[in-house]
């Protein structure tokens, strides 16, 4: 009554009114304001704890002080609020007074409870049987990162991150327990809110496409126990990566931004101008003439590398449906002069419930547009070698106004070409687009709420597109005619998923017993869409004949798989988990095309026997058994097993009058292929001491491959090809696994914590052949073979011989075999291989007050790389008419006139290394802007600090048998977050 009194009054037309119903609007909506603060049981402030209304989606988040304040309704009718955060127990509180409340929260101390996404599914850390390991994001790399891998780099043991270069956007490869295939892929298997990533584009990173700042978790399937539930393609692994979600905590706005510097480390050593004027001198002839210029061409074709990067996201409920969205922006700027790189994201995650939480739904979707300009990596190698007597630039506009070696116009395949012109005259591009998404419903039924069906149907939709220009008056076009344009086969992937499992749990408490099944079917389809076009010049015309056959091929595959999972768990103490699955492939010939993957783990949690469950230091001391096999088809053409046909180019076509016709030529062909397979076998401790402030896991695993999907040469005539893919041989890894994570200080102030993970892993190949098992490789002049007795990727070389002062002699290599003759018969097995045998990794987080510090580490030990020094004397040699390759090396001028000093093992180095990834540093104001209501952070970052090594070359982490040929870079970044 009171109040439709007071509303009468206020619409009564008058100025003084007015003005009463401005102020009083919130009076009628908003009661009372709610005060208080929010702390641990030691009376410490919880920064970030969630405080809610229960039953509405009205809520906030403490600030830095863990003081907060909430407006309650008027006519709310809950009087309770919720206040949560992360590894403390949630409490209910019933208002009664409604200023300086004061909350202390007890912190959870079985953070053993936390749940983990397994396949299909969640489980308690506690009850884990398999090798998983998992990553949130208050344990990520604090540095802001381009790719997603780069947030959880080092951090798990028995996973290398490697980056793959140092150009912008760039990716890394992610290799678990050493990998275990030869020809076929070694990456693991992504699934990324449920929807499994498969098809690349060309752009620079396989998962460049997703924006770090969305991420909330990653947790990789290590063992087959583990993994198995996928099947086919789980032999290298799974990571299972998740995006932030929204909740009923209120709107929560978070905006952030970083700018990052970049600058290569170091240059490879070549002369200078004057140094290189005197080795001339001494030779006393120069193919081409020398300059008067002083040029370092590494100074020119290298540029500090600028990036910025922004994100915008906001997340809460909406008529209780929570939700986050978010959108980011990335600008980079490569260290090789014209490379740049963009990208543009964003997010929609919805996730409701409805019927009284019976139904869940989980709608996620992902957009990504990436826009790269490919500088031209010629000129790395070209800017060590280009005569540094010569100038950049000349008068003549002829090639450009670029120095260029006009004396070979005639054939300018044979001469080095000026790398600045390689860089500016040179365009390449890569645009990709790609769309991620799914809905997934879990429903419990009302009458039997232990049973769930859950449906889940995604698509992985991109869309990727190359093109490659020279200008008309670029030097090595210059024969063709003008202005070169042609477009490698743009791709369309298209990755549509659906998928549905049965759910059922049960606790019987009478026989100390709880179990649960998870039984279900998935159905994968793959369409790849090549694009292909023909070739134009500058004035629009079309190069004759340049139209392709076919302008486009739609290869697809599919995969139909049913599997099943049993838990069970009697009396919390003994574990067991079952899982089956069968996979039938599209990539097989119908004979072989069905797979079984089986696995079973069993685990003992000791700590939970009556000798060990008062214990007031062991707070957690679990044994794992794991056995399971999973299989492998990636890396097979998806008609294989029958015969298919390949189009010639337009250097393979045959005229006939006035019409030229292209070539048509049968592909090689197995149909007898079937499942590469592997088996994995794990034991495994997980321990804790004092409330798990310290706690850790160790690892013992082997597995072993069979049917290996080989690359092998064949006598001609066989097949359509020299080389055929088999299922030829056998691998094994075997290796230990450490990991430690400690809180040694946690007090009012300070608190300290700490990983670190080891590593050791032993991979060797057990057969190769049908027959003879001493095959060496493909190739007889390859560097890098595959061969029994010996890790993948050993290196294959001659013994170089040294002169008395220990100085290599050129061309000498030791005649093994002693039959007068320097051949392959020569050549040994190093047994050292490009796969490191140990990996370590380290990390600290020191958290004072509102400070923040942070640092990482690496180290690889036991790897080798192949190193040839840059050269620096190629201009004044045979280079122009032979191109041999020449290096000065020491002081030795070694000229390659034989073609065995390539093949040195004098080149070979331990390169192994200790690095130091991230050094950062971070402040919080807390929530001190706009009356409270703002919080701001501000983070300084190094990334790539320093290196330790003997290695002589530029880098020594690498994923192949040399180093990558863009450096990587340090990277200085400053950033900024606003948390409203």
């Amino acid at each position: 009554m009171i109040k439709n009194k007071l509303i009468n009054k206020l619409f009564t037309p008058n100025k003084l009114n007015c003005f009463t119903l401005f102020y009083l609007v919130p009076f009628l909506f908003f009661g009372q304001t709610l005060t208080g603060v929010v702390t641990d049981e030691l009376n410490q402030p919880l920064p970030g704890a969630s405080v809610l209304l229960k039953g509405t989606s009205i809520g906030t988040v403490t600030d830095f002080d863990g003081q907060f304040s909430l407006d309650i309704p008027i006519s709310n009718s809950s009087n309770i609020i919720i206040i949560s955060y992360i590894g403390y127990v949630t409490k209910e509180i019933s208002l009664k007074n409604f200023n300086n409340l004061i909350v202390a929260l007890s912190e959870d101390i079985s953070t053993l409870d936390e749940v983990v996404l397994i396949g299909y599914g969640t489980q308690k850390k506690k009850d884990l049987t398999g090798s998983v390991a998992s990553v949130s994001s208050k344990d990520f790399q604090k540095v802001p990162v381009t790719n997603v891998e780069g947030l959880i780099a080092n951090k798990l043991p028995g996973v290398q991150i490697t980056p793959t270069s140092g150009k912008p956007g760039a990716g890394s490869s992610i290799l678990i327990r050493g990998g275990s295939s030869l020809s076929a892929t070694n990456d693991p298997l992504f699934i990324i809110d449920g929807v499994p990533i498969e098809g690349f584009n060309g752009g620079p990173g396989f998962l460049s496409q997703l924006n770090p700042n969305d991420i909330e978790s990653f947790t990789v399937l290590k063992d087959a126990s583990a993994a198995a539930i996928y099947g086919s393609r789980a032999s290298n692994g799974v990571v299972i990566i998740t995006t932030k979600k929204g909740s009923q905590d209120g709107l929560q706005i978070n905006i952030s931004s970083n700018t990052r510097v970049s600058t290569i480390i170091k240059k490879a050593s070549v002369l200078t101008a004057d140094q290189y004027r005197e080795v001339v001198n001494d030779l006393g002839f120069s193919r081409t003439p020398l300059g008067n210029a002083s040029t370092d061409w590494q100074d020119e074709i290298y540029q500090i590398g600028f990036a910025s990067e922004h994100n915008i996201s906001l997340s809460g409920a909406f008529k209780s449906i929570p939700y986050r969205a978010s959108v980011g922006y990335l600008d980079q700027n490569g260290n090789l002069k014209t490379g740049r790189y963009e990208r543009l994201t964003a997010l929609l995650n919805l996730s409701p419930k409805f019927f009284d939480n019976h139904l869940k739904i989980d709608l996620n979707l992902k957009g990504s547009f990436e826009d790269e300009r490919i500088a031209n990596e010629n000129a790395l190698w070209t800017s060590t070698a280009f005569d540094p007597t010569q100038p950049v630039y000349v008068e003549d506009q002829t090639y450009g106004g670029y120095f260029q070696y006009t004396q070979f116009a005639d054939n300018p395949a044979i001469a080095l070409i000026n790398p600045i012109s390689m860089l500016n005259q040179v365009n390449r591009n890569n645009r990709n687009k790609r769309s991620v998404g799914n809905i997934q419903l879990d429903y419990s039924l009302h009458f039997l709420p232990d049973l769930h069906i859950n449906v889940n149907a995604g698509y992985d939709i991109s869309r990727g597109e190359f093109s490659d220009s020279a200008q008309a008056n670029y030097f090595p076009s210059d024969l063709s005619g003008g202005y070169i344009y042609f477009a490698d086969p743009s791709r369309e992937v298209k990755n549509l998923l659906f998928e549905s499992y049965l759910f059922y749990s049960k606790d019987i408490e009478s026989i100390k017993s709880k179990f649960d099944i998870t039984a279900g079917y998935s159905y994968n389809d793959f369409l790849t869409t090549n694009y292909f076009y023909p070739t134009y010049r500058a004035d629009g015309v079309k190069f004759p004949n340049s139209d392709p056959v076919f302008p486009f091929d739609k290869p697809s595959h599919s995969i139909i798989s049913f599997y099943g999972r049993f838990n069970y768990n009697y009396d919390s103490k003994y574990l067991l988990t079952a899982s089956l699955r069968r996979d039938g492939s599209s990539r097989f010939a119908e004979d072989n095309r069905w797979g079984l993957f089986p696995s079973v783990a069993l685990a003992w949690k000791i700590n939970e026997e009556n000798f060990l469950k008062d214990s007031k230091t062991l707070s957690n001391l679990k044994l794992r058994l794991s056995y399971g096999v999973t299989g492998q088809q990636d890396g097979i053409a998806n008609y294989y097993y029958q015969t298919g046909y390949n189009t010639g180019s337009l250097n393979n076509q045959y005229t006939f009058g006035d019409t030229s016709y292209t070539t048509v030529s049968p592909q090689a062909f197995n149909p007898d292929l079937k499942w590469e397979q592997t088996e994995s076998f794990n034991i495994g401790f997980d321990f804790g001491f004092i409330d798990n402030r310290i706690s850790g896991s160790i690892d013992l695993y082997k597995k072993d491959t069979k049917d290996l999907l080989n690359l092998t040469t064949v006598p001609l005539g066989v097949n359509f090809s020299n080389q055929l893919l088999l299922n030829i041989g056998t691998m094994e890894n075997k290796g230990i696994e450490f990991n430690l994570n400690a809180s040694p200080i946690k007090n009012d102030n300070l608190s300290w914590d700490i990983n670190f993970n080891a590593t050791y892993n032993e991979n060797k190949i057990t057969k190769l052949t049908n027959g003879n098992d001493e095959g060496v490789g493909l190739f007889s002049d390859a560097t890098l073979v595959n061969t029994v007795g010996f890790p993948r990727n050993t290196f294959y070389l001659y013994h170089q011989v040294y002169n008395s002062d220990g100085m290599p002699i050129e061309g000498q290599m030791l005649d093994v075999n002693n039959d007068g003759m320097i051949n392959a018969d020569d050549r040994y097995i190093t047994n050292k291989s490009t796969l490191p045998r140990y990996l370590f990794g380290f990390s600290t987080n020191v958290q004072y007050k509102k400070w923040n510090f942070n640092a990482s580490f690496h180290a690889n030990l036991d790897h080798y790389l192949f190193f040839q020094p840059y050269n620096s004397t190629v201009a004044i040699t045979d280079f122009q008419v032979s191109q041999n390759l020449n290096t000065l090396y020491y002081d030795t001028l070694f000229r390659f006139n034989d073609d065995a000093q390539r093949y040195s093992d004098f080149y070979l180095q331990n390169a192994s290394f200790l690095r130091m990834d991230n050094l950062s540093i971070g402040y919080n104001f807390g929530k001190t802007l706009v009356k409270s209501k703002l919080g701001l952070g501000l983070n300084f970052s190094i990334q790539n600090v320093f290196t330790i090594t003997n290695y002589t070359g530029l880098d020594p982490e690498a994923i192949r048998g040399s180093e990558n040929g863009y450096p990587v870079p340090r990277v200085y970044a400053l950033g900024v977050n606003f948390d409203f």
